[in-house]
């Protein structure tokens, strides 16, 4: 559609035409445009996102610092203590190596953390580039420009590429669509020494992005089934074969040469899944040539009915290395866990139709078009294209964050789909008067002239400037609703994520130093060996920004310790003191999340339940495997009595409900002092054990508080608290504090299992949130990509919501 075009500049045989300045301009657009999309969250501050970018910046800086030798030799003692962690056997090395390499040659007169925050807006806006060159081969250059400006707008993948997201996504999808791109650019090409170049490069990238990003294993899904799908779609298959050996080989050599995935790639599901689908290109190649031609393709069918065979047998009896249930889940949505750590997942529940409407909106109807173009057409790219879009839709469909790879396939097809409508409006008719009259003439040789006319006549002017100017502003304005529509849940609004670190990781746009100033006081004031006890959620921020030794973090490596920390929480406060001074903790922090408001005579009030461990006890208690139905109400988030006078968590929350009230029109009704269904609770500020240094003979003591807690104004409160544990206090216990551990310790999680699904929520174990009033401060983000697909639990005219809030990462 863009040939030709009037000659602008020729020097030798080098011409820059009107059409190349189009693509240049639209590459532009889109590179801009995602790059001011993913800076959006640098109105909050400059900040690392999330949790895990905080370990992933730190072990980047120990290659910087150490080199690589010290990096491969590392065994992090600040993580999971005591036993330490070692990290290039769990973490994502490639994007730890690829990272320092990067600031090296780029860095120069910036700090490390400001490459980092910045590196993940560079990379997701580079990414543009990459669509534009992919989806140009798979259909033409202009759904390639179609593509590369929706991926700029994106929801799904600016929320997991955005200002400070330092983590696998980003430089594993950059990776993981150029090695895509290389692949079949060495299969279109016609030369076999240039095809078997670009196939190795292509497989270097990708054991590359794999080495980064354990989601990059979804890219051996489509790539096997299009390995599979050739022969029956492509006559000669000489050079495929090439390609697809050298892709696979040098895919697995690169990607087994890391200490992660290392091996395990190479007899896992994805590495298998390569091979196999070289191995049956190879075979059917030969089975076609030494068939009659109208026997070939019912013979390659035969071969591959004994082949799937062969892999379900394979497969049955477990001849692989076994994968994650995350992993297993994503290939096969009707498996369940009773993990209740996997389970607490937010990203791991299954996104609704209301998800899928909200992240692509028009664009599923052109996503549609293009399948059917696609299908139509049937030849090996738009085969590919078929492939990639059912099937990131199908992994997409189990896990909500696997969004990204859905939004990959829509955006492909809805480019095609693009391409098509605008392609036949634009057409231009042959001017030749027989061809036009030829048109009519129902014979086949009238058909033979047709056809040659349309092919080799010359062409009228196109249609009037005023319907094309109506064309590009009803395309401009379809595409235009899902960014401004519906108000608080569009494109444009999804882009303005607060970090992690500056929210407080609660879903209100707006800018807290609590989580910086406790994190300052633990680095600054508490001694240098100091041990934290938290929920794992914050142990990133303790090891890196606090400089402290932390038991438990995102990465999830040792379930068992996550499960005893639960325990130490709900269990009796006696046992759960036992428990802190048996794991060596010299300090035990929790983070409560609610809202003052003002009453009469100078009293206060609070409401809890926006985003704390307060939201989360529900997960302490089915990890730690407590009875929750002892300690919660029954809308399931509400304290009861036991809850507060007995466990550990109830006693280091400063806070004790004091009456039950409902809401309405922001005015308190229908006090009582005991709970009913649909009241809230009110609580008053109660400091439970002695503030300061000095315990006396308690087990604990506050030393520390953040400033909002300390604060009497009325509005939000990020109370992050401190107490320092007495270990010459002698606990009274009165049961085993270490009874029935209800967590599946056969699978060991990679580095970060769980990861944050939505931006808009970086808490990492999903909490159950009270329906609070508004306080006037902040802004509720409910505009992310799964918001409007969010689980609610609501109990009849109850004003108690149970929302999923986004947790770690399912693929990493």
């Amino acid at each position: 559609m863009l040939e030709g075009g009037k000659t602008i500049l020729r020097m030798g045989r080098f011409e820059l035409r009107m059409r190349h300045l189009l693509v240049i301009g639209v590459l532009s657009l889109a590179f801009t445009t995602a790059f001011i999309m993913r800076s959006y969250p640098s109105k909050y501050g400059f900040y690392l996102n999330e949790f895990d970018p905080y370990f992933d910046y730190r072990a980047t800086k120990y290659i910087v610092d150490h080199g690589l030798n010290a990096y491969f030799n590392w065994h992090d003692t600040m993580s999971w203590y005591p036993e330490g962690r070692n990290v290039p056997a769990t973490s994502q090395s490639g994007l730890h190596i690829v990272s320092a390499f990067l600031y090296k040659i780029f860095g120069a007169g910036t700090s490390l953390l400001d490459f980092t925050i910045l590196l993940p807006v560079v990379l997701g806006s580079l990414t543009t580039i990459v669509v534009f060159a992919l989806v140009r081969t798979l259909g033409g250059t202009t759904a390639g420009m179609f593509s590369a400006l929706l991926f700029a707008f994106s929801p799904a993948i600016i929320q997991r590429g955005n200002l400070g997201w330092f983590k696998s996504e980003p430089l594993g999808l950059f990776f993981g669509l150029l090695a895509v791109y290389l692949m079949l650019s060495a299969l279109k090409h016609k030369e076999l020494k240039y095809s078997i170049l670009k196939a190795i490069a292509g497989g270097f990238v990708l054991g590359l992005a794999n080495a980064s990003w354990g989601g990059v294993q979804y890219f051996s899904i489509p790539i096997s089934i299009f390995f599979i799908a050739l022969p029956f779609f492509r006559k000669d298959t000489t050079i495929p074969i090439y390609v697809a050996i050298a892709f696979t080989v040098i895919t697995i050599l690169t990607a087994g040469a890391f200490p992660r995935p290392g091996i395990s790639f190479v007899v896992g599901l994805a590495g298998l899944a390569l091979m196999g689908g070289t191995i049956f290109l190879i075979m059917a190649h030969f089975v076609k040539k030494l068939s009659e031609t109208r026997k070939a393709i019912r013979n390659t069918l035969f071969l591959l009915i004994a082949f799937f065979a062969l892999g379900v047998g394979f497969i049955a009896v477990g001849a692989y290395h076994h994968s994650s249930f995350r992993y297993l889940n994503a290939v096969n949505p009707f498996l369940s866990t009773q993990n209740q750590l996997v389970a607490s997942v937010a990203e791991h529940f299954t996104p609704t139709l209301v998800d899928y409407f909200t992240n692509y909106s028009i664009l599923l109807m052109f996503a549609g078009l293009g399948a059917w173009i696609a299908f139509k057409h049937r030849n090996d790219m738009s085969v590919f294209a078929l492939i990639l879009g059912l099937t990131g839709i199908y992994v997409s469909a189990t896990f909500a964050r696997l969004l990204v790879f859905a939004s990959i396939g829509i955006i492909v097809l809805a480019g095609l789909g693009l391409y098509e409508i605008t392609r036949t409006y634009l057409a231009r008719e042959s001017s030749s008067p027989s061809a036009a009259s030829s048109s009519f003439v129902a014979t086949s040789k009238s058909k033979k002239v047709k056809k040659k006319n349309v092919e080799g006549s010359k062409v009228l002017p196109v249609k009037s400037r005023w319907m094309i100017i109506a064309y590009v502003v009803l395309i401009i304005g379809m595409l235009s609703i899902p960014m401004v529509y519906p108000p608080n849940s569009n494109w444009l609004s999804s882009a303005d994520i607060p970090p992690s670190i500056a929210n407080g990781g609660t879903g209100y746009r707006l800018q807290t130093n609590d989580w910086i100033d406790t994190l300052n006081w633990i680095a600054k004031d508490t001694p240098k060996n100091s041990v934290i006890a938290a929920w794992w959620d914050y142990g990133y921020w303790i090891t890196t920004l606090g400089n402290k030794t932390s038991l438990a973090d995102n990465a999830t490596i040792n379930q068992t310790r996550i499960a005893t920390i639960a325990k130490m929480f709900i269990d009796q406060k006696e046992n759960g003191i036992k428990i802190a001074q048996d794991l060596k903790a010299d300090y035990i922090l929790v983070y409560v999340v609610g809202q003052r408001f003002s009453g009469v005579n100078g009293t206060a009030f609070y409401t809890l339940g926006s985003g704390g461990d307060e939201s989360k006890k529900q997960w302490f208690m089915r990890i730690g495997g407590f009875d929750e139905t002892n300690y919660l109400q029954a809308d399931g988030f509400t304290a009861t009595p036991r809850f507060w006078n007995t466990t550990l968590l109830g006693q280091i929350i400063p806070f004790t409900p004091q009456a039950y009230a409902t809401f309405q029109g922001g005015q308190l009704t229908n006090l009582q002092p005991d709970y009913r269904p649909g009241t809230v609770a009110l609580y008053v500020k109660h400091i439970k054990f002695p503030v300061g240094s000095n315990p006396d003979n308690q087990p604990l003591s506050l030393v520390y508080s953040s400033p909002s807690f300390q604060s009497n104004d009325p509005g939000l409160v990020f109370g992050v608290l401190v107490y320092k544990v007495n270990h010459n206090y002698v606990p009274k216990i009165t049961s085993n504090p270490y009874h029935e551990v209800f967590v599946n310790v056969t699978q060991q999680p990679s580095q970060q299992q769980l990861k944050p699904l939505q931006s808009f929520s970086p808490s990492s174990s999903h909490p159950i949130r009270s329906s609070l009033p508004s306080s006037g401060q902040g802004t509720p983000i409910t505009n992310n990509a799964t918001a409007a697909g969010a689980i609610t639990k609501s109990t009849a005219n109850t004003t108690t919501n149970a929302t999923i809030h986004r947790n770690t990462t399912a693929l990493k």
